[in-house]
C-alpha cells in the first residue's frame, strides 16, 4: 500500500515530528507499506532529528511564500505529487489552516484528518482573522474520509461521526526503571506559551524554597521568543538546569524522580507514558485534553486542577518527601504506559487503512 503523509515539516524536534517517524517507520519495516512523509513548510538546513527508516521517503516541497499566491501555489505542487506517486491513502498531520483545506485539493483518493490539536488552541491562540478563518476552514474536516484523535475528548470536540481514537504509540523500550532516588525533577518540552514554564516556575518558587537539595531539568531547544532562561532569571530561581533536547529520553528518565507537565492544553501528551515507561510518575495540570485520559489520578500519577499553581507545587512536594508513594505511582505507571504499546496501536492503523482502500476500490 502507498501511503503519504502530509505535514508541516518533519525536521526539527517536536511530538509530531517523533510520532510520524515512529509511525511511517513502523509501517514501512513491519507492515510494508510504501511511505513518503511530504513536507509543505521546512526551511533552511533543518535536519531530522528523530531516527527514520531509509525505506520512508521524505520530500519536501516550497510553496510561493506570498499570502496572495501561497494556497494556489501549494494547490499545485500537492496536485502534482498525488497525480505522479498515486497514493492509496493521503494522511493530514498538519494542523493549521490549510490542512483543512485537502479535501478542496485531493480528489477520488482517501483522505485522513490525524488531529493534533484542542478546541482550546482554536480559541485561544489563534486571534482575530486567523481565529475565523480557522473555523470556517475546520468545517471542512467533515470532508475527509477519516478523522483521527489521539483522545476520546479530543474526538468529541471535533463533532464528526466519521471519527476514530488512536492514542500515540508508545516507541520506547525501558531496559530498566528509575529507582527514583535521585533529588531530580525533570521536563522534556518545547520552549513556548502552550507548556506552561510560567506556571512552573511559580511552582517551583514553591517547591525549591521548601526542598533546597533538589533540582529541576529542563529538556528543549532555546526559543529567543520565548526565553525560559529570562523568565527563570527574572524570578531569580536557581537549581534549574537548561539542557538540549535529547533524542534517547533515557537520558533524562533513567534516574528522574518525577516529571512534570504545566502545560496549559495538549494534545496528547506523549512525555508522560514516555515519563511511564521508566516507571517515573507525572504531576501534571488536568488541561484540555490529553493529561485526564492518560493518567489516573493517585495510581499512576497526580492530576491538579487546571491553572492552581499551589496544588501543583503541594502535589509535588508530596511526592519529594514520600519515596514509598512515588514508587507506588511508579509501578502504576510501568502498568499504564503498556496500555500503549506500539503493537496494538499500529495494527489500529494499518487496519483502518487497508478499511478506506477497499471502501475505495468498492
Amino acid at each position: 500500500m502507498k501511503l503519504l503523509y502530509i505535514t508541516n515539516k518533519i525536521a526539527g524536534v517536536g511530538g509530531i515530528q517523533r510520532v510520524l517517524s515512529v509511525k511511517a517507520s513502523y509501517l514501512a519495516e513491519h507492515y510494508g507499506y510504501d511511505v513518503t512523509i511530504l513536507a509543505t513548510n521546512q526551511f533552511g538546513n533543518s535536519k531530522i532529528e528523530y531516527p527514520l527508516s531509509p525505506k520512508v521517503n521524505t520530500i519536501t516541497i516550497n510553496p510561493k511564500r506570498s499570502l496572495l499566491f501561497y494556497f494556489f501555489s501549494y494547490k499545485k505542487l500537492i496536485q502534482q505529487f498525488a497525480a505522479t506517486e498515486k497514493p492509496d491513502v493521503v494522511v493530514m498531520c498538519d494542523n493549521g489552516i490549510k490542512s483543512f483545506l485537502l479535501p478542496l485539493i485531493v480528489k477520488d483518493i482517501p483522505l485522513v484528518y490525524e488531529s493534533h490539536t484542542t478546541q482550546y488552541n482554536v480559541e485561544n491562540e489563534n486571534k482575530g482573522i486567523a481565529r475565523i478563518g480557522y473555523k470556517i476552514a475546520a468545517r471542512l474536516i467533515r470532508k475527509f474520509d477519516a478523522v483521527v484523535s489521539l483522545t476520546k475528548c479530543g474526538a468529541a470536540e471535533l463533532s464528526v461521526l466519521n471519527v476514530y481514537v488512536i492514542p500515540n504509540p508508545l516507541w520506547i523500550n525501558a531496559d530498566e526503571e528509575s529507582s527514583l532516588s535521585a533529588k531530580k525533577l525533570v521536563v522534556l518540552s518545547r520552549h513556548n506559551y502552550q507548556k506552561g514554564f510560567d506556571r512552573l516556575f511559580e511552582a517551583w518558587k514553591i517547591i525549591s524554597a521548601r526542598h533546597p537539595d533538589w533540582i529541576i531539568e529542563i529538556y528543549g531547544e532555546d526559543n529567543p521568543d520565548y526565553d525560559i532562561k529570562a523568565m527563570a532569571a527574572a524570578l531569580s530561581l536557581d537549581r534549574i538546569i537548561f539542557k538540549k533536547t535529547v533524542q534517547d529520553v533515557a537520558i533524562a528518565y533513567a534516574d528522574a524522580a518525577i516529571n512534570l507537565l504545566p502545560s496549559r492544553y495538549e494534545g496528547f501528551g506523549l512525555v508522560i507514558i514516555e515519563a511511564a515507561a521508566f516507571g517515573v510518575p507525572t504531576v501534571a495540570f488536568d488541561c484540555p485534553v490529553g493529561p485526564g485520559e492518560i493518567i489516573t489520578n493517585n495510581k499512576d500519577g497526580l492530576l491538579i486542577p487546571d491553572g492552581d499553581i499551589k496544588a501543583f507545587a503541594d502535589a509535588v512536594c508530596m511526592l519529594i518527601k514520600d519515596q514509598s508513594l512515588r514508587t507506588e505511582l511508579g509501578k502504576g505507571a510501568i502498568v499504564m504506559s503498556q496500555r500503549y504499546a506500539i503493537v496494538p496501536v499500529m495494527e489500529q492503523w494499518d487496519r483502518l487503512f487497508k478499511f478506506l482502500k477497499r471502501t475505495e476500490v468498492t
